[in-house]
């Protein structure tokens, strides 16, 4: 039976009666096919979305803090979400993070020095550390925290606590910070600068941490304990102590030296009788010999050794003895050979200077500091000082030393900071800090340096 045809009603040419669309012109007839109708009920399509709504929001919770929304991500072109997306706080962080400070050059030896101060609360600082950048600064309080201020905004940007207070702090591999608290603690806190939110590594260490001191392998560190007597390698990222040793007397400084052209540790402890120094050593090892310090040998140092200062090579050590006065060069790097020098009264610390060719002893009893010149171990000048020297430290470069005048008490009490450079070197500058001065740093590059006040609950920075 043949097909009936009728005239296209757009086109008139002739189609299949009942036809749809049209062949010739390709429209469609009665107007193109409406959608398919659900398969589902509508009842059912609006419960499924409102149970798709709470499972997003519920998703959504878990992965975000309460408040905050999920990042966006920013689409080209859209400067207003890549400069939110910037500015999106860190974990662990207080606020946004600020626009990052211009280079800072190295400090002028022709410019003199000037102090402001930041006020950091209600909280004493115990010690600082400058932050790789040099835009920050790192505290370690007494409420038992970890801090991190933006030194132009004086801003906390960051903070985290700890198990005790930190007497001292150790940056390590520019990335983790060690605390440690001599008395009452049996483990050293290191906190990883760039996961705030993360809990510190915890290494064993023994009774009274001493010291701590980072390897040229990039990863391990070794620490010592004072009561314990114990030296310790540990892994870093993970904490896995690797080897240990023990030791006669309490290890209280740990230098990485040079000695037989290879890295050497060198542990610096002392004994004591009825309360009184008896005698000090420096045990000397390679740490990558096995076992741990197996072919270790012994110097004595004299009787009470304060804090040193490693020559730019490795080869020699500079550091004071407080019970006898005097000041110590110690060479390493082959034959042991040490020479001595009397100092002014009650030497606190060592310092080197202007490619080590002075020495620097600072003086509690006497208030001042003795210039020793290095290569004839003979006294160059004695410097007065504008108070009681509590702790000082030296530029990378080691053209300037900066000395905080906190005093000798614990905690201190004096305020001020004195500067020292110059060949031969002399105090440059006096500037005023918070009261309280307990801790002296420098900033990588030299170009500042910082003073935490205790009472004054403030870290005074000095700039040119």
């Amino acid at each position: 039976m043949s097909e009936r045809r009728i005239p296209c009603p757009m086109c008139k040419a002739l189609i299949v009666e009942g036809a749809r669309k049209c062949r010739s012109c390709k429209q469609w007839i009665g107007g193109p096919p409406k959608a398919a109708e659900p398969r589902f009920p509508r009842a059912a399509i609006v419960v499924l979305s409102a149970v798709a709504t709470v499972l997003i929001v519920i998703v959504t919770r878990r992965q975000s803090p309460v408040g905050d929304a999920p990042p966006l991500t920013p689409l080209a072109g859209d400067s207003a979400a890549v400069s939110a997306g910037a500015r999106a706080p860190a974990p662990g962080s207080i606020g946004p993070e600020p626009d990052p400070e211009p280079e800072v050059g190295p400090a002028d030896p022709n410019k003199p020095w000037r102090a402001r101060e930041i006020h950091i609360g209600d909280v004493h600082p115990l010690d600082i550390v400058w932050s790789p950048s040099g835009q920050s600064i790192y505290v370690s309080a007494d409420d038992a925290t970890l801090r991190e201020y933006r030194i132009k905004s004086g801003d906390l940007v960051h903070k985290a606590s700890v198990p005790a207070q930190g007497d001292q702090l150790r940056l390590l591999f520019g990335r983790y910070l060690a605390v440690l608290r001599h008395e009452d603690a049996a483990r050293i806190p290191v906190m990883d600068t760039s996961s705030w939110d993360k809990d510190p590594i915890l290494l064993d260490v023994g009774q009274s941490p001493g010291d701590i001191i980072e390897m040229p392998d990039g990863r391990t560190v070794v620490a010592a304990s004072i009561e314990g007597k114990r030296v310790t390698r540990f892994d870093l990222p993970s904490g896995t102590r690797l080897a240990d040793i023990t030791l006669p007397h309490a290890t209280g400084q740990l230098f990485l030296v040079r000695a037989e052209k290879r890295p050497y540790v060198g542990a610096m402890g002392a004994l004591t009788h009825a309360g009184q120094p008896a005698g000090a050593w420096i045990d000397l090892f390679d740490p990558s010999e096995k076992p741990f310090g197996a072919t270790r040998r012994s110097i004595s140092v004299g009787r009470d050794p304060r804090l040193g200062s490693i020559t730019a090579d490795g080869s020699a050590l500079f550091f004071p003895d407080r019970v006898s006065n005097t000041a110590m060069l110690l060479k390493v790097a082959g034959i042991t050979e040490a020479k001595q020098v009397p100092v002014d009264q009650a030497p606190e610390a060592g310092f080197l200077m202007d490619d080590d060719r002075y020495g620097i002893t600072i003086n509690s009893a006497s208030r001042t500091a003795t210039v020793v010149a290095l290569p004839s171990m003979e006294v160059k000048s004695t410097l007065m000082l504008s108070g009681v020297p509590c702790s000082g430290e030296t530029s990378p470069d080691r053209r300037t030393l900066f000395v905080s005048l906190g005093g000798t008490d614990r905690p201190a009490k004096g305020s001020g900071v004195d500067v020292i450079a110059g060949d031969p070197p002399k105090v440059v500058g006096s500037l005023p800090t918070g009261k309280g001065g307990c801790a002296v740093a420098v900033s990588k590059d030299g170009a500042r340096a910082a003073v935490a006040g205790y009472f004054s609950k403030s870290i005074t920075i000095l700039e040119q």
